[in-house]
């Protein structure tokens, strides 16, 4: 290697060294250090694959991170719909979540008795709903078959009128029936 190569090479290293170097840049109002862009151009074909990777990247569907969502007990589901359903705030959010027994106890509440149960927390509404909890100063659920032996109950007592309703009904129907079977009397002959 000759002395002026060596010279050249030295030039170019020392060249290539102070291009990348950070320099003092004016930016307007105060001076910032800046590396300044690098002497060598990149090659086409290097920026047009990576213009084609960011495209692909932008281009991908994106795929939300996951929150750490927690499924809603079904004890705290039961007691906001409870409190849904005592005081009705235009949607209905859970409205199929109670069942018809817990609708009937809920509707049986009285003033007081709902503001006490309100005051609990919704997952401790829903533990004394589906029986898993007793609060203070309210009476008990009853239990599914409480509730439907009372509901077989309710049903006979509406039954009751009814059927003697239909009893009276029938009594007309047959005594007309009976007046429609008597034999009808020959008409008389008219005087002349």
């Amino acid at each position: 290697m000759s002395l002026r190569s060596f010279v050249a090479s030295v030039m170019r290293s020392v060249a290539a060294a102070m291009a990348r170097a950070p320099r003092l840049v004016w930016d307007g109002t105060r001076y910032v250090l800046r590396a300044a862009a690098s002497v060598l151009p990149t090659p086409p074909q290097e920026e047009a694959m990576a213009e084609e990777e960011l495209m692909r990247e932008l281009s991908r569907p994106r795929v939300l991170p996951k929150a750490d969502v927690v499924e809603p007990d079904a004890r705290e589901e039961w007691g906001r719909a409870a409190g849904d359903h005592l005081f009705p705030c235009g949607e209905e959010r859970a409205a199929g979540v109670l069942d018809e027994r817990a609708r009937a106890y809920l509707d049986s509440l009285d003033v007081e008795e709902r503001a006490a149960l309100l005051a609990y927390e919704a997952k401790h509404i829903g533990q004394f709903l589906l029986g898993e909890r007793a609060l203070k100063g309210l009476p008990p659920v009853p239990t599914a078959a409480q509730w439907t032996d009372a509901e077989k109950a309710r049903l006979a007592a509406l039954a009751g009128p009814v059927r003697e309703g239909r009893a009276v009904i029938q009594a007309k129907i047959d005594e007309v029936a009976a007046t429609m079977r008597e034999p009808v009397p020959a008409p008389r002959p008219r005087a002349a």
